[in-house]
C-alpha cells in the first residue's frame, strides 16, 4: 500500500492526536490485538487526514451559511457531505455529553479556585458583605421613618380638621344675644374653643360657615 503526500502529515500541535490517546483508543476497541508501530502511525495519519477533510467541509458549510464561526451544526453538515450521515446521531449524542463534561469541569475548577482563596481575601470579602448589609439596613430604616413621618402629618391634619369642624358646630348652637346674632358669651366661648389645638388657632381660629368675605 503506497502512502501519498495527502497521508504524510507533519506533526502539528493544533491538529495532532496524542499518541497516548490513540493507543488507549485502540486498546479499548481491540483489547486482544497487537499493532506494530508502523500500523499505529498509519492509523494516526488516517485520523489526521479525516480531521482535515472534515474541517474543510465544515468550513465550507459555515461559509455557505454566512457565518464567521464554525459551530457543531457545520460539523454535522460536513459529515453528511462526506457521505457519513449514519454517524450524525451518534455525533450529536457525543456532543451533548461533551457539553455536560465541560460544564462539570468548569464547576469543579471554580470550586477549586474558591477553596484556594487567601484567608485575608476571605476576611476582606466578609467585611465588604457586612458593610453592604449595614448600608441596606440604614437605607431601609430611613425609608420607614420617612413613610411614618408622612403618615403622622396626615393624621394630624385630619384630627385638626375634625376638631375645627366640631367646634364650628358647637359655636353655631350657642344661644343668640339680644341683637339676634349667634355670639357666645365669654364662658361659653371658652368652653367651645377649649378643645381646639394650638395649630388650629395659629392657622386662624374657628371659621363659621356663615361668615362672608367681601
Amino acid at each position: 500500500m503506497e502512502i501519498d503526500d495527502n497521508l504524510a502529515f507533519k506533526e502539528d500541535e493544533e491538529v495532532a492526536i496524542p499518541r497516548a490517546s490513540l493507543n488507549k483508543f485502540i486498546k479499548e476497541f481491540l483489547p486482544e490485538a497487537r499493532l506494530s508501530i508502523e500500523t499505529r502511525d498509519l492509523v494516526l495519519n488516517c485520523c489526521h487526514k479525516f480531521i482535515h477533510q472534515l474541517s474543510s467541509e465544515a468550513n465550507a458549510a459555515c461559509a455557505r451559511a454566512n457565518k464567521k464561526t464554525i459551530n457543531p451544526e457545520h460539523i454535522l453538515s460536513g459529515l453528511e457531505s462526506m457521505g457519513l450521515s449514519d454517524y450524525v446521531a451518534e455525533v450529536r449524542a457525543a456532543n451533548e455529553g461533551a457539553k455536560v463534561e465541560l460544564k462539570d469541569r468548569r464547576m469543579l475548577s471554580a470550586s477549586h479556585r474558591f477553596k484556594k482563596q487567601d484567608p485575608e481575601e476571605w476576611d476582606r470579602l466578609g467585611e465588604e458583605q457586612e458593610r453592604l448589609f449595614e448600608l441596606a439596613r440604614v437605607q431601609m430604616l430611613q425609608e420607614q421613618q420617612q413613610l411614618m413621618g408622612e403618615s403622622d402629618l396626615l393624621k394630624a391634619a385630619e384630627s385638626t380638621m375634625h376638631v375645627v369642624t366640631g367646634c364650628n358646630q358647637d359655636v353655631s348652637s350657642l344661644p343668640s344675644t339680644s341683637d339676634g346674632n349667634s355670639k357666645p358669651n365669654g364662658d361659653n366661648f371658652a368652653t367651645a374653643t377649649a378643645s381646639i389645638p394650638a395649630s388650629a388657632l395659629l392657622l386662624g381660629g374657628v371659621v363659621d360657615k356663615d361668615d362672608e368675605y367681601d
